[in-house]
């Protein structure tokens, strides 16, 4: 197998966790002549010198540039534009990455020719049950379907030519949902979206606070208000609805109990309201800020 992939890591304020990154990338086993590293800051703090440090250190090569306050939408598109090969792999700065992911994830893309895009998946490293792991652990619930209607971009592949397909990422999208639009895209022009079991990850640093939690949800309800009026007809208002949000909580507790056969999960209910409480004022938030309200959507 002589692929080459690009790796796209986009940053923001990421100095205190950004080494976990850059260590699970020079761990893999995929030959790194194959492999490019596209680093895209937007950091206030040191996060962009210390990519720089890293750039030369590795043998893989890479390049770093700064987005300027561009926007996550942009941002990505700018490592679209810098990638070299078939595929790019998305990494968070967060994620470690088993030492076999990005050749199994090759591995998978190269055998199933249809597939536009396909997300490894998170394994628990974890017994304990506390805010900093419980709100992630629905990511733990095995999936069945081998089409999606979108995924996200952070332990995920995707096909060069299938993001190229679309016209790459859209730029207008400041913040989040930017994957979840591109990947719509993508399945709607005839692209399967999947799930790659033998691709393995888990993330080391999930919010670990009620505050960071709260952050964090806004953020994506601000972003779907934009990702709303794009898709009217696949955007649903009443997923915001107590009851059912409660429903939902405690439907993903049981799912989540049967995977971990831990009790303290269904305080997973509690947090997934507290959750979207904050994405729905996120998503009025934007909306009173007028984000989302192009004419040319």
């Amino acid at each position: 197998m002589n692929a080459k992939v690009t790796l796209g890591l986009c940053v923001k304020n990421s100095a205190k966790v950004v080494k976990t990154a850059f260590d699970s990338i020079s761990i893999q086993d995929y030959p790194h002549e194959l492999m490019k590293l596209v680093i895209i800051d937007d950091s206030s703090d040191n996060t962009l010198s210390l990519a720089m440090e890293f750039a030369q250190k590795t043998d893989i090569k890479t390049f770093v540039t700064s987005s300027k306050g561009k926007g996550l939408g942009a941002t990505r598109q700018m490592v679209v534009d810098n990638a070299e090969g078939d595929y790019i792999v998305w990494v968070d700065d967060d994620l470690v990455l088993s030492k076999d992911f990005i050749r199994n994830q090759v591995e998978f893309m190269e055998k199933n020719p249809s597939v536009g895009a396909t997300k490894g998946i998170t394994i628990q490293v974890s017994r304990q049950a506390t805010i900093i792991t419980m709100n992630d652990y629905s990511s733990l619930i095995p999936f069945d379907s081998v089409d999606l209607k979108s995924i996200a971009t952070g332990g995920a592949i995707f096909r060069l030519k299938a993001l190229e397909s679309v016209g790459g990422f859209d730029i207008r999208i400041k913040g989040a949902g930017e994957d979840l639009d591109v990947s719509t895209r993508i399945r709607e022009l005839g692209w399967a979206l999947s799930i790659n079991n033998s691709a393995r990850f888990y993330r080391k640093y999930p919010p670990a606070t009620l505050k960071a939690l709260w952050k964090k949800n806004f953020w994506y309800g601000y972003g779907n208000h934009f990702l709303f009026h794009k898709y009217k007809d696949q955007w649903l208002i009443m997923d915001y609805f107590p009851p059912i949000v409660l429903w939902s909580g405690l439907k993903l507790s049981y799912l989540i109990y049967r995977v971990t056969n831990m009790k303290k999960v269904f305080v997973f209910a509690i947090l997934n309201s507290f959750s979207m409480i904050a994405n729905y004022i996120g998503f009025i938030r934007a909306h009173l800020d007028g984000y989302g309200h192009v004419k040319d959507i």
